[in-house]
């Protein structure tokens, strides 16, 4: 059986869709843009990548990323061996785009 074969409706309550209002009739508002530090990957060790936010007068510790195999296991916290894991990545550069986006 094929989904095409299934010649069951389901009744709906919700209105037609309408058409989505063309976009010049959405006003542009400015939008901000934070500024925000980068983050920057150093290594600490031969497994271990320390993650810093570089300031005005100095840096931060944001968190860590660890090399388990293929595999780029995101930490946040400022302590290594205090820091949460929140993401599993492919590679380095998405693993710490995942603690950007954490801390944010």
């Amino acid at each position: 059986m094929t989904l095409t074969d299934d010649r069951r409706t389901r009744a709906t309550s919700r209105p037609a869709r309408t058409e989505a209002p063309a976009l010049e009739s959405i006003p542009a508002a400015p939008v901000p843009s934070p500024a925000r530090a980068r983050l920057v990957a150093e290594a600490a060790r031969d497994d271990v990548f320390r993650i810093v936010e570089q300031l005005p007068d100095g840096f931060r510790v944001v968190g860590y990323v660890q090399v388990a195999g293929p595999v780029f296991v995101t930490l946040l916290g400022p302590v290594y061996n205090t820091s949460v894991e929140i993401a599993q990545c492919l590679d380095l550069d998405l693993a710490v785009a995942r603690l950007e986006c954490a801390t944010a």
